[in-house]
C-alpha cells in the first residue's frame, strides 16, 4: 500500500492542473478517474481559450486573469498541442456590439470586406479579432500535466478516513482534493450546488483552410495539426432537471437519443458563419460541465456544513464568525465549477490552491468555498 501527500479524484482539467503544480512543490500525487485522464467533460470540451469582452467586471477579469496565466503555460508545457491564432467574436444576443466593442481588451475590427480578403469562405459576417486566444488538445495537456503523478482507473464511492489518512483500495493519503466536476461528492457539500451544462463537441474534416478560431453562438476552431477543426458549443442548461451524473454523456440515453439533431443544429450555425468544403464529421464528443448559478468557478477547504452550524447556530442570524473557527473536513479540498471554460480556470485555479494549501496565501472571495458557505448558512 502506497502512501501519497496529495490524492485527487477526478482527472480534468482541475484536477491534472491540480497534480501539476503540487508535483511541481515535490509533493507525491496519485489522480484517479473512473474514466480516464479527461474521459468526461475536459475530453469533451472544444478546448477554445479566448478573452472574455465586455466592461470590467469581477468576473471577466477573473476569466482575462486565468487565460494570461494559464496559455503560456500550455505553449511551454506542450507547444505542438497549441494552436494560437486567435479569434474572431461576431455579436449575438449575449455579446452584442456595445459589449464587444466597449471592453477594455484589445481588438481589431474585421468588416465582412476584410474577411472575405482573407478568406472567401467566410459568408457575410463581420467581428471583433483578439490575438489572446487559441485552442488546445485536452487530452494530450491532461496526459502532460500529470507526468510524475500516478494515475489509478477508480470508480470510487466512499472515502474513509482513519488515522489522519485517507484509504482507498491500496491507496493512502495525507490530504484530498475532490476535482469530480458534476459527479456525486463524496462528502457532503450542501452548499454547492453544482448543475450539469451539456457541451457537444466534433470534429470534422475540411479543405477549407479557417485562419482563426471563430465564434459566435458556437465555436469553430482553426485548422489544427491533424487536419481536422473543432465545432462546439454548449447546448443544454439543466437548471430545472434532477440530473445524477454516473457516467459520461455518450453513454447517457438523456442525450444519446438526440445526439443527430444537436449535430444538425451545431453544423447549421456553424455554416452561417463560413463555408466548409467537403464536410466529413469523423469524432463526435459529449460532456456535462459543471458549473454554479454565479458562473463563478470554486476552490477551497471544504466546510463541514452540519457541524459548523451546530457549533455556530448564530451565524444563521448574521453572527460573523470568523473562518478559523469554522470546522472543515480535515485536509480536504475541492476545486470545481470551472464550467465551459476548464482550461482557461484550469492552470489558474490549481496555483491558487496549491498556494492556499501549501503556504496558506489567501484564496480570493469571489471564488472560495468559504463565500457559498456563509450564503447558503445565512438564508437557512
Amino acid at each position: 500500500m502506497k502512501t501519497y501527500d496529495f490524492l485527487i479524484i477526478g482527472a480534468g482539467s482541475a484536477g491534472c492542473s491540480a497534480a501539476y503544480f503540487l508535483n511541481k512543490e515535490g509533493k507525491s500525487v496519485a489522480i484517479i478517474d473512473r474514466e480516464g485522464i479527461a474521459g468526461g467533460a475536459s475530453g469533451a470540451a472544444g478546448a477554445f481559450l479566448s478573452p472574455l469582452p465586455g466592461q470590467k467586471n469581477p468576473y471577466n477579469s477573473l476569466v482575462n486573469d486565468a487565460l494570461n496565466f494559464s496559455l503560456p503555460i500550455y505553449e511551454k508545457l506542450l507547444p505542438q498541442a497549441v494552436d494560437k491564432r486567435g479569434v474572431l467574436r461576431v455579436a449575438n444576443s449575449n455579446f452584442d456590439e456595445d459589449k464587444l466593442s466597449q471592453n477594455s481588451i484589445k481588438y481589431d475590427y474585421f468588416e465582412s470586406e476584410k474577411l472575405h480578403s482573407i478568406s472567401k469562405n467566410f459568408r457575410d459576417i463581420e467581428g471583433y479579432f483578439y490575438e489572446n486566444a487559441a485552442v488546445i488538445e485536452p487530452i494530450q495537456i491532461c496526459n502532460k500535466l500529470i507526468e510524475g503523478c500516478d494515475f489509478y482507473k477508480i470508480d470510487v464511492e466512499k472515502l474513509i478516513f482513519e488515522n489522519g489518512l485517507y484509504m482507498l483500495e491500496n491507496i493512502r493519503a495525507k490530504n484530498v482534493i475532490l476535482s469530480q466536476g458534476v459527479g456525486t461528492s463524496l462528502v457532503e457539500i450542501p452548499y454547492m450546488k453544482i448543475a450539469p451544462i451539456f457541451g457537444l463537441r466534433i470534429d470534422v474534416k475540411t479543405t477549407t483552410k479557417v485562419p482563426f478560431n471563430v465564434h459566435k453562438s458556437i465555436s469553430i476552431s482553426t485548422n489544427k495539426q491533424d487536419g481536422t477543426i473543432s465545432i462546439g458549443a454548449t447546448h443544454e442548461r439543466h437548471e430545472n432537471e434532477k440530473i445524477e451524473c454516473l457516467t459520461t454523456c455518450d453513454k447517457c440515453s438523456f442525450y444519446v437519443n438526440s445526439e443527430d439533431e444537436q449535430i444538425k443544429t451545431l453544423l447549421s450555425q456553424a455554416d452561417e458563419l463560413m463555408k466548409l468544403d467537403d464536410l466529413k464529421v469523423v469524432k463526435i464528443y459529449k460532456g456535462a460541465r459543471a458549473t454554479i448559478k454565479s458562473y463563478f468557478p470554486v476552490i477551497g477547504q471544504a466546510v463541514d456544513y452540519t457541524s459548523t452550524l451546530k457549533k455556530h447556530p448564530s451565524i444563521k442570524n448574521g453572527t460573523k464568525i470568523p473562518p478559523e473557527s469554522l470546522d472543515y473536513f480535515v485536509n480536504l479540498h475541492v476545486i470545481n465549477a470551472l464550467g465551459s471554460r476548464g482550461f482557461v480556470f484550469g492552470p489558474y485555479l490549481a496555483k491558487i490552491l496549491t498556494q492556499n494549501i501549501l503556504y496558506s496565501e489567501p484564496i480570493p472571495q469571489e471564488i472560495s468555498t468559504l463565500k457559498l458557505f456563509y450564503k447558503m448558512a445565512r438564508k437557512s
